[in-house]
């Protein structure tokens, strides 16, 4: 499969792909997390999950899971999937899906930060989150190393949100056919 476009972001050279076929199957299942606490605390966390089966016009089939994008789809509906392919990668995460009835397009945004950010962008965000917060008082005392500080997380945040939106931009034209 040849990539549909290509996007520069930051010094990732991004290739974007679109698969569109006919929904087949949809499975759907949950899996649910309880967790007992040394405090006595209870906590539950439940995952749901869509698989869909696709079909392209060519016969080519593909599974794709389409819960987090919040994209609903049915046996018969055609959907569009993207994703992008960092530098000479093989593999990557659906990104974004379209369903062409009902015209509903979302975004799996585990496979958009992976794909836009920068390298090692989660402990980026882990270790500027600690800058920020350990700063965050300093602003109201008019301390400039705090200021500075939160200034630069901030910025790093925009320009995070930045990389995701361009991406998201991108895949969205790739998958309707733009």
């Amino acid at each position: 499969m040849s990539a549909v476009s290509s996007l520069r972001i930051g010094s990732r050279q991004i290739s974007l792909y679109r698969f569109t076929g006919e929904v087949l199957d949809s499975q759907r299942s949950s899996h649910t997390t309880v967790t007992s606490h040394q405090n006595g605390q209870v906590s539950a966390q439940t995952e749901h999950y869509n698989q869909v089966f696709l079909r392209a016009s060519d016969g080519e089939e593909r599974s794709v899971e389409v819960a987090s994008a919040g994209v609903a789809v049915r046996v018969g509906n055609i959907v569009t999937v993207g994703w992008g392919l960092v530098g000479s990668n093989a593999t990557g995460s659906y990104a974004t899906v379209w369903n062409q009835d009902t015209n509903q397009l979302g975004h799996i945004a585990k496979a958009i930060n992976d794909t836009a950010g920068p390298p090692l962008y989660n402990m980026m965000i882990i270790v500027f989150v600690f800058i920020g917060v350990f700063n965050a008082m300093g602003v109201f005392a008019f301390n400039l190393r705090a200021i500075f500080w939160v200034g630069l997380t901030a910025f790093f945040f925009w320009w995070l949100t930045q990389r995701r939106r361009t991406l998201r931009a991108a895949l969205e034209a790739v998958v309707r056919g733009g």
